[in-house]
């Protein structure tokens, strides 16, 4: 299934992603953008199904004509190779040069500065991880759930640059016992953020419109946000124009409270997470990076 060609992985291994980390702590992060080109040409080439997942999304769910989602294609991959060189740019100790803006940045302080439960969901789309890199110590234990199968070199640096600002990590495991890491973190008035858009299998899913046509989200987490009554947000951060510079959009997903059952009820929240999604995808359609039929279309 074309769902699991692409897991998320990052690629380089630990000799290449620490031979990045080296280079640009002495080279500017605008010369590495300049081989960024060839580098996605490369990976055209090479990963056409990857390539031909993003043509899809844009050419049946967002409507574009065959030229432009040609177009949008390439443009889709470069800004994703310029998300990623910007994190290893923060790694190699340049952090104080990137600043996260945004209207709702005074929202996203609130909900760290109260004594209830948070889960948080963004989404493969612009460039969350680097926030949690360079937001300032947070007043409140955020766990980022991502997946466990990073190289040993790519956990090093995420964990030595979360660590800082009171960000610890949850991987996931294939004995579910993150499940218990995750209950305990919302027990104690915690936060966690995890990605929306993207499902294991076996697991906990809801099938809802997204973009024109149905789409399975994981729905597992909105079980444990309402059994611990936690607040429930999409956060996400999107690429500026400029360079260094990103935007948080935060949005509270709220469901109609006299809904009963734990299976309804973590239905109706996947499906306003899907909505906000839609929204941001729709207006910033060159930042989503699910590299794989989303929708299973053949």
């Amino acid at each position: 299934m074309a769902t699991r060609e692409w897991t998320g992985k990052t690629g380089g291994g630990n000799r290449g992603q620490g031979m990045l980390g080296l280079v640009l702590r002495y080279v500017d992060l605008r010369v590495v953008y300049c081989f960024l080109p060839f580098v996605v040409c490369y990976y055209l080439i090479t990963a056409p199904k990857r390539a031909g997942a993003i043509y899809s999304y844009l050419r049946k769910r967002q409507g574009w004509s065959v030229f432009r989602s040609l177009i949008g294609t390439y443009r889709n991959h470069v800004i994703f190779g310029k998300c990623l060189v910007d994190r290893f740019y923060v790694f190699a100790g340049h952090k104080e040069k990137f600043h996260v803006s945004g209207e709702h940045k005074e929202l996203f302080d609130s909900y760290f500065n109260t004594s209830k439960a948070l889960v948080a969901l963004s989404a493969h789309f612009g460039n969350c991880e680097i926030s949690s890199y360079i937001c300032g110590r947070l007043n409140k234990s955020l766990k980022v759930i991502a997946f466990g199968g990073e190289t040993e070199q790519l956990q090093k640096y995420r964990e030595s640059n979360m660590g800082e600002n009171n960000i610890g990590m949850i991987p996931i495991r294939d004995d579910m016992s993150h499940i218990f890491e995750i209950s305990e973190q919302l027990s104690n008035s915690g936060a966690v953020i995890l990605t929306g858009d993207r499902f294991v299998s076996g697991k906990r899913v809801y099938s809802c419109k997204f973009l024109g046509a149905e789409a399975e989200f994981p729905s597992g987490i909105f079980y444990i946000a309402d059994k611990f009554d936690c607040d429930v947000v999409a956060m996400f951060v999107l690429r500026g124009k400029k360079t260094f510079e990103y935007e948080l959009v935060i949005e509270p997903i709220k469901i109609d409270e006299t809904i009963r059952g734990r299976d309804a009820r973590a239905a109706a929240y996947t499906k306003a997470y899907a909505a906000v999604l839609e929204k941001v995808v729709r207006t910033h359609p060159l930042q989503w990076f699910n590299f794989y039929d989303f929708w299973r279309e053949s």
